[in-house]
């Protein structure tokens, strides 16, 4: 290959990297394959609301009722497989210490990913919040196809306050749990 090809080829695979992490589909853990699809329904007393049912790295289905409409909610689409989000992780660990006392809740959703490989990282990185594994449905649902990570961030009501595509700042995201409190 001449200079100029590679050189070519090495900026569209870095720019690849940089735009979306969620080009990797590993789901070789059997407990991931019965995920129920996401469920989408837009209550009258609050259209905006996106709720959803998916299963927790034990097999265990969740509605998102659980927490949406009753407490400020932080959404982080991520994997184990991304760089940005397990260099994000440490900052998320420490504003979940910093805002889980103020009633936030943390839903990490990990995608295109398998539930041993998130249980092994969250023990690491001491993710003691919720982790739940996503489908293409729930991606779709939250507008999350742009990139991993993707943060939402959701106030008491469950209505959307603001989205962060790609990772962030420690500064940066302690904005947004501000902001649903």
């Amino acid at each position: 290959m001449t200079k100029k090809l590679v050189l070519i080829l090495s900026a569209f695979f870095l720019m690849v990297l940089l735009v979306s992490c969620g080009s990797r589909d590993d789901r070789s853990d059997s407990s991931n394959k019965a995920v129920p699809k996401t469920e989408v329904d837009r209550p009258v007393n609050n259209p905006g609301v996106i709720h959803f049912v998916v299963s927790d790295i034990d097999g265990k289905p969740h509605r998102s009722q659980e927490w949406l409409g009753k407490q400020p909610v932080v959404i982080n689409f991520w994997g184990t497989w991304c760089p940005p989000c397990r260099m994000e992780m440490p900052d998320m660990v420490r504003l979940y210490e910093e805002y889980s006392s103020k009633g936030v809740e943390i839903l990490g959703i990990a995608v295109k990913d398998n539930a041993a490989n998130v249980r092994r990282f969250a023990a690491e990185y001491k993710m003691n919040w919720v982790m739940l594994m996503g489908d293409n449905q729930v991606l779709i649902d939250y507008n999350a196809i742009q990139g991993i990570p993707t943060t939402i961030f959701l106030d008491r009501t469950g209505r959307e306050v603001g989205r962060y595509i790609g990772m962030r700042s420690y500064e940066d995201l302690k904005k947004g749990f501000e902001s649903i409190l």
